[in-house]
């Protein structure tokens, strides 16, 4: 092992707060914020650029971390020969390497954790007040997609309110205080998500907290496991049937008369058909890191993307960029497995959760990735009592 930096507390906090908001906030909700992200952005371009220079005088690289820097490779050159969107990829490939940076050369991982919880904490807290104090606006807001501090799009808010409960959850190693904000930050995401009308993202964090209250270990795994393969069996049963699905008379049964719910889960399984004909014509490499008008021309004139997390990766890199992100589990997985108490079960919850939500909309990679990061470390901070 190499001798992690000992980078001065407040730089630390600095640098996370800054890619937290980042990936996290939506700027251009308000006019006067428009010209914050140009600031967040070009911080965090320097603080890539300094953590770069520390990595290259001192290179150490973990088994996922290499899965990371692959997967990055492997879309920007997908991106590149497929002359699709190649300054965006470079983009979102800065704030994957700049997570990565941070958890591999700084001494105490648990500052990650516990930076993440609070910002994106308070910036839920402050997402709330805001639809309070201006509820005219938010409904009117609504059907546009930057219209939420949080991700932008009302059904982006989900994705960033899983991952900051369930790192407050990790949090309770280090002090049991951490209670009191997810009692505050659970009431805060099922306000939010109910006023905004994103059900999946509702009722799966719903779920989650009733997961966090279950007292027995044993029982958690035992839900655990079998969440996860309800996940899997509705990816391949549902999401890759695309409409297929329609002449499905048990699915069509469960889900309209049982359920309610549109056969169509609001057209997404046209998006999804769409999206495996297109990845059939490219199965190995894909498109690369596409845009907005690529999927109007490419795959459905409503498209705006596929919907759908695993979609997403295979129109990205095909099943070599699947290979990779199955990998990069694989590798999380071998590190975690002998440490996997009531603390790690929540997490690895708090994750399924996600990529179950990941079934209705494509959220950012890096929340992914942090998910994963978070498993990876968490055997140092049990060894090393990080405080």
């Amino acid at each position: 092992m190499i001798d992690k930096i000992k980078t001065p507390f407040i730089i630390q906090v600095s640098i996370l707060t800054l890619l937290i908001l980042n990936v996290s906030i939506s700027f251009t909700v308000f006019e006067f914020l428009q010209g914050c992200s140009f600031i967040v952005w070009g911080l965090c371009c320097i603080s890539f650029l300094g953590l770069s220079l520390l990595f290259i005088k001192k290179p150490y690289i973990t088994y996922l971390d290499a899965c990371v820097l692959i997967y990055l490779i492997v879309i920007i050159v997908s991106t590149f020969i497929n002359g699709t969107d190649l300054k965006t990829a470079l983009y979102r490939s800065v704030e994957l390497i700049l997570l990565m940076l941070v958890y591999n050369q700084w001494e105490k991982p648990s500052v990650v954790a516990k930076t993440f919880a609070i910002v994106l904490s308070l910036c839920a807290y402050l997402n709330l007040l805001i639809m309070i104090i201006f509820p005219d606006w938010m409904f009117a807001a609504k059907d546009t997609f930057d219209s939420h501090l949080l991700g932008g799009n009302y059904n982006q808010i989900g994705s960033r309110l899983i991952f900051a409960l369930t790192l407050t959850i990790f949090c309770f190693r280090f002090s049991k205080w951490w209670i009191v904000n997810f009692i505050f930050l659970s009431a805060t995401s099922i306000a939010i998500l109910a006023l905004v009308g994103s059900m999946t993202s509702l009722s799966c964090i719903i779920l989650f907290i009733l997961f966090c209250l279950i007292p027995s270990v044993k029982i958690q795994k035992f839900c655990l496991i079998c969440f996860f393969f309800f996940y899997l069996i509705f990816q391949f049963g549902v999401c890759f049937n695309g409409e297929g699905l329609h002449n499905n008379k048990m699915a069509v049964y469960i889900i309209e008369d049982v359920l309610g719910k549109d056969i169509t889960f609001t057209n997404r399984t046209q998006l999804w058909d769409a999206a495996g004909r297109k990845f059939v014509e490219s199965p190995i490499l894909g498109y690369g890191y596409v845009d907005r008008e690529w999927y109007l021309a490419e795959m459905d004139s409503s498209a705006i993307g596929p919907h759908n997390f695993i979609y997403s990766i295979l129109l990205n890199g095909g099943l070599t960029l699947i290979a990779i992100l199955l990998l990069s589990i694989v590798v999380m997985f071998r590190r975690l497995i002998g440490y996997i108490d009531k603390t790690a079960t929540i997490v690895l919850m708090g994750t399924c959760v996600f990529l179950f939500m990941s079934t209705m909309e494509v959220y950012p990679l890096f929340y992914f990735f942090g998910f994963i990061y978070t498993l990876y470390y968490y055997p140092s901070i049990n060894l090393k009592n990080d405080e």
